[in-house]
């Protein structure tokens, strides 16, 4: 009888060794979920990054200069120098503009993806849009600086550019290239 006792105490008190664990904690860690903290750490903060037009209708590039914040819940908040518009113009890519807002993810080891949202306001003979930038970013986690690429194309006011099937307005995409510096406390 004894025996029996002790060897029912070892199979209960193996199979709690076993599962408890998976309770506690039912979440199998792995390589890919190390990378994406990874990634995440080394992205959240607020950077001051200048974006440079790459296709420019008059050969000239221009410039803008953007704060943008990424968050580690994956949003991103993002200020520019030129939302204020240049009056006058007839180009949408001068309309003035509000904050751009959005989310983000790790796509591979300190590389992301994101896309953001912003109104236009209307502007001179220009109906007010939404725009959706997409960017392509890799930050640099030595330097603390992002570098990379992106794109916005506008929407009609009334138009879903969530829904796939919404097509962008007959307005070249304005592409950009991307450089940033991270903001640090010290």
């Amino acid at each position: 009888m004894k025996n029996s006792r002790a060897i029912a105490s070892l199979m209960i008190s193996s199979v709690l060794a076993l599962t408890i664990p998976v309770f506690i904690n039912p979440h199998k860690a792995d390589a890919s979920d190390y990378s994406e903290n990874l990634c995440r750490r080394t992205v959240v903060g607020t950077y001051l990054a200048t974006g440079t037009q790459t296709n420019s209708t008059s050969g000239q590039p221009s410039s803008y200069r953007e704060i943008i914040t990424f968050t580690a819940d994956g949003n991103l908040i993002a200020n520019d120098s030129n939302a204020g518009g240049v009056p006058g113009s007839s180009n949408p890519n001068d309309q003035p503009f509000g904050v751009i807002q959005g989310t983000w993810k790790c796509t591979e080891n300190n590389k992301i993806v994101a896309k953001a949202l912003n109104f236009s306001f209307p502007s001179g003979s220009l109906a007010g849009n939404i725009v959706l930038t997409e960017y392509q970013l890799t930050f640099n986690p030595q330097t603390g600086t992002v570098n990379g690429s992106g794109k916005f194309n506008f929407f009609n006011l009334n138009k879903s550019p969530l829904d796939q099937k919404t097509q962008p307005l007959p307005i070249p995409p304005f592409k950009f290239s991307y450089q940033g510096v991270k903001l640090k406390a010290d």
